[in-house]
């Protein structure tokens, strides 16, 4: 059961995302997904396996329902996001964004909960949501880094 409802909302989000008027160039959006990837990855090695604070299922297919939602689903909807504001929009408007959007991860952290996914030990909801809120920080830094440092490629390229 698991496993069909993340392969569906992995679709979903793939779709989504593709469909969307993207703000940022292919270049920027590969860079982004892969800085959320790997830092999702690590906290995600880090939480389940070296502190042991929530375990995952070890049945084959709510595994790999897990490895859908965090390998593609997070960074996707972070994605999703980030694409979704605007440089007209203010600081308040933005950070609405990334609280709707870290509470629909939310929301799928919890679905990942009551279908038996995963399993809380020490842990609670209040810690993942300050995590998805600081991913989606996290991401719009790495996109100001990468703006900054590819103007100023740009400049020193023209300059030569």
């Amino acid at each position: 059961m698991a496993f069909s409802v993340y392969f569906f909302i992995g679709w979903l989000s793939i779709v989504c995302f593709f469909i969307q008027k993207k703000k940022y160039s292919v270049v920027e959006n590969t860079v982004l997904f892969l800085c959320v990837l790997i830092v999702n990855l690590n906290w995600t090695w880090l939480i389940y396996e070296e502190y042991g604070l929530i375990t995952y299922s070890h049945n084959p297919w709510n595994f790999i329902a897990y490895l859908i939602k965090r390998s593609i689903i997070i960074p996707l909807i972070v994605l999703i996001c980030l694409n979704f504001g605007s440089k007209q929009f203010s600081l308040l408007k933005n950070l609405m964004h990334f609280i709707v959007s870290a509470l629909v991860i939310l929301g799928l952290t919890n679905v990942s909960h009551f279908l038996k996914v995963t399993t809380v030990k020490h842990w609670s909801i209040f810690y993942d949501f300050v995590y998805y809120i600081l991913l989606h920080v996290l991401g719009l830094v790495i996109h100001k880094w990468y703006q900054t440092y590819m103007v100023e490629k740009d400049k020193e390229g023209l300059t030569k």
